[in-house]
């Protein structure tokens, strides 16, 4: 039984993107950090005109050269607005993951055991990272291609085991939501509901009844409102959820007849 939720939402962008004072002069190396703590999201306009958006626990760090612009994501999620420069190709290292964009727009997160790259406008490469081979991971004798080609509304994911990988079709703009400070769910299981929404709420929620995990949420939330969401649940049948100091507990309610959500 699917549990259906649409909240009218303002969109509203996230911080101002401030512009980086300090600019390389050519031939040199300029290299930027930024990191993000929990439930903060910040953008920014890095000196070769793209612009960066860092999502929830993340940190990255963008080195420039004279050839090229190399990122490295080392947690969370970032979203790129790539400035074209043939030549400067713009490659961002991510876990498992390598992606090589000229100037295109698209997302990557960090998963724990995968890498997830989405294309939002223009194309990009993406190939296992060059640390697998080294590791003993991956190997270029396996005659996989080392890179595969994906367009806007494709999705990847990269695990370190597993190449080469399928692109798939997906709604780009749903994958980007968090952009707007949103997360968007169709006919999702409680439980990967309630993983996203612990990424951005101070309170971690916590799933008690094991049989609730599969109650299937669609809808459109703010990624800070989570009373907005604890709201919802408290109007599903069934379903109570008890705030306390240190989580949200959800779980079924024995006085109530509910629905069978396994």
């Amino acid at each position: 039984m699917a549990a259906v939720v649409v909240l009218s939402l303002g969109l509203f962008s996230l911080r101002n993107v401030w512009p980086i004072a300090q600019v390389s002069a050519p031939g040199s190396t300029t290299a930027l950090h930024f990191e993000t703590r929990h439930g903060e999201q910040l953008s920014r306009r890095l000196p070769d005109n793209s612009v960066l958006h860092l999502n929830t626990d993340s940190a990255i760090t963008i080195r420039f050269g004279k050839t090229e612009r190399l990122v490295t994501l080392t947690s969370g999620q970032a979203d790129f607005e790539v400035a074209h420069d043939p030549e400067r190709a713009f490659r961002v290292f991510a876990g498992s993951a390598e992606v090589v964009a000229i100037g295109t727009k698209f997302d990557v997160r960090l998963e724990h055991d995968s890498t997830v790259v989405t294309v939002v406008e223009g194309r990009v490469a993406v190939g296992p990272s060059p640390m697998l081979e080294r590791l003993g991971t991956h190997s270029s004798q396996n005659h996989s291609p080392r890179f595969v080609q994906l367009g806007a509304d494709q999705q990847i994911r990269v695990a370190a085991d597993e190449w080469p990988a399928t692109p798939t079709a997906v709604d780009a703009q749903r994958t980007t939501a968090w952009l707007h400070r949103q997360i968007v769910f169709d006919q999702e299981p409680l439980e990967r509901v309630a993983a996203e929404f612990n990424r951005y709420a101070p309170k971690p929620i916590e799933i008690a009844t094991p049989a609730l995990r599969n109650l299937e949420i669609s809808g459109v939330f703010a990624t800070d409102d989570t009373e907005a969401f604890i709201a919802f649940l408290r109007s599903l049948t069934g379903v109570r959820v008890e705030v306390t100091m240190t989580r949200i507990r959800v779980s079924r309610d024995p006085g109530v007849a509910a629905p069978d959500y396994t």
